[in-house]
């Protein structure tokens, strides 16, 4: 079987990855700044730091470094800090190459946020970046996955918002519904797309199952913000009757921020399905209830 190196496989989508590519029978090795177990290996980027013991074994790497888009405001030092620990850890694993003789397959995290703005449209694979800040770090962060065309197959996963009962943004915006205080952001329209943490773990296995290369949006619907937090309401059976949150209010908290907020993405998973991929959460209502009536 394969031998899956993954970095951030420390991170709430790597640690589920892991252990089911374990399941699965991979052999798998985890980078980690601060390494927990015996398939643990040290590494920092940031310091061009790395434990190689076990680079020359790796079949498969699967990047899901990546510090938290919405965590903190947008400051000109923020930026720098998304831009450098998805550009920057692609670039230093890149830098390895030579000591990776039985590399296949590098496959990288995305987001789903490359294209844009525009709710008239429903985007594929096929259309161009945005001009926005984020669809600029998307295409820089998989300009410098490309890097491994040269020695293997690459794969990108443009990833939605994940759902999850053990954090990221489910885990933000539970505390909020659960107290009554669930609302819209601005007019409540705009798609959130989004994906079952589960579907986005097999998603990253049958890339490697299958050998996959090319860009793929790793989403299982779009709903409104509105539909969404509402749903996430009556999951929960909590009320829902609060008046949306103006946009000027988000623009003042947020700041540029805000416009990934206030805006949604609309984008097609056909070319993952016709890959042979099939999704088992495919309704917000279903996906909710799987994950928070356990």
């Amino acid at each position: 079987m394969k031998h899956i190196l993954i970095a951030g496989g420390s991170g709430l989508i790597g640690k589920k990855l892991a252990l089911r590519l374990v399941e699965k029978g991979y052999e798998v090795s985890i980078l980690s700044r601060k390494p927990s177990g015996s398939n643990h290996y040290y590494w920092d980027p940031s310091k061009k730091e790395i434990d190689a013991t076990v680079l020359h074994k790796v079949d498969v790497i699967i990047n899901l470094s990546g510090a938290g888009i919405a965590d903190k405001k947008w400051s000109h030092e923020r930026k720098l800090e998304l831009q450098n620990s998805r550009v920057g850890t692609n670039v230093f694993l890149f830098s390895l190459v030579d000591q990776l003789p039985n590399l296949k397959q590098y496959i990288c995290s995305s987001g789903i946020n490359a294209y844009g703005y525009n709710d008239e449209k429903i985007y594929t694979e096929t259309d161009t970046y945005g001009t926005d800040f984020l669809s600029q770090l998307v295409r820089v962060w998989e300009l410098s996955a490309d890097q491994f065309s040269a020695k293997c197959k690459v794969a990108k996963i443009r990833t939605a918002m994940v759902l999850s009962s053990k954090g990221g943004a489910l885990g933000r915006l539970m505390p909020v519904v659960k107290f009554g205080l669930g609302s819209g952001i601005g007019k409540g329209t705009q798609a959130s797309p989004w994906i079952h943490m589960d579907d986005l773990v097999e998603m990253y296995v049958f890339a490697v199952e299958n050998e996959l290369e090319g860009t793929y949006n790793a989403l299982a619907g779009f709903d409104s913000n509105y539909d969404l937090m509402k749903t996430l309401a009556q999951t929960l059976r909590k009320p829902y009757w609060l008046p949306n949150v103006p946009g000027f209010v988000m623009r003042r908290l947020f700041g540029e921020m805000a416009l990934m907020l206030l805006n949604g993405v609309r984008a097609s998973n056909e070319k993952i399905t016709e890959k042979g991929f099939h999704f088992k959460h495919t309704t917000l209502k279903e996906a909710l209830n799987d994950l928070l009536k356990k």
